[in-house]
């Protein structure tokens, strides 16, 4: 699919992307994960969607809240009027010895309103979302800084439905299958780019193979989730257009020591 303006895939390579904003050392998918990134520089920030009862999108990766802050429930279950009022780093602070700090979770419009120039990596959690996430990008004339995903087919072609090619999409566990483990040659995929685990139920999905499918078929391939210097250094050593991790910081420490 041919958009006009592939601009979200521009920036020295490999893109760093930091994953919910680096969930190693913020809270994720938080006004202060957002803060971070934009204050250190950041070209890009990784993100998942869900919405509110009252049918807010906001920045948010569990169906519930009890793994990350200090109140239990499903997201379903809750107005946006209580959900900015909860602690969305609560366990995140109590295990960084951080108790007392507070930060919030931040709907969608307002991440994309807090820098005109970072780019969005925005992951589908749910279905139902894309009609309200294509309104929300293009009435901010957000379109060449938003890269949609998901890891369900059915999501994915929600929203290509929707966004009539507006917008740029990558791949779902679909396309990674058909990249991974048939020939490569010239496929007819409806994306822009791949985005592929490192590895997947202890299999190495990243390969040599992936990066000339990517190559052939002109897409961007952006891998997940690398943490470890030495993970870093194959995907260095093999070549892709995109890191994201939860390390961001030591990644482009090490990424610019070696230039």
């Amino acid at each position: 699919m041919f958009l006009d303006n592939l601009s979200y895939f521009d920036g020295q390579k490999p893109l760093i992307i930091p994953h919910r904003g680096g969930s190693n050392i913020v809270p994720e998918n938080t006004l202060h994960g957002l803060q971070m990134v934009i204050s250190e520089g950041f070209t890009h920030f990784e993100t998942d969607l869900r919405m509110s009862k009252d049918g807010e999108i906001f920045l948010h990766h569990d169906d519930s809240f009890n793994r990350t802050t200090d109140v239990e429930g499903k997201v379903k279950d809750f107005n946006w009027s209580e959900i900015k009022t909860i602690n969305a780093g609560y366990k995140f602070y109590n295990s960084n010895n951080l108790q007392g700090n507070t930060t919030s979770f931040v709907r969608l419009e307002d991440a994309l309103l807090m820098s005109q120039v970072l780019k969005f990596n925005l992951d589908l959690k749910e279905t139902g979302l894309a009609k309200k996430v294509v309104e929300i990008v293009l009435s901010l004339n957000a379109q060449n800084r938003v890269l949609v995903s998901s890891f369900s087919p059915s999501r994915l072609d929600e929203f290509l439905l929707e966004s009539k090619g507006q917008i740029a999409t990558s791949g779902t566990f679909r396309e990674n299958a058909i990249a991974r483990f048939l020939p490569v040659k010239k496929r007819n995929f409806q994306v822009q780019a791949l985005q592929a685990p490192f590895k997947w139920r202890g299999m190495q999905i990243y390969s040599k193979k992936l990066v000339d499918f990517c190559k052939l078929n002109d897409l961007q391939l952006h891998i997940w989730t690398v943490n470890s210097l030495d993970n870093l250094k194959i995907c260095l050593d093999l070549g892709c257009d995109g890191i994201i991790t939860d390390e961001p910081i030591l990644f482009r420490k090490y990424i610019n020591s070696q230039t």
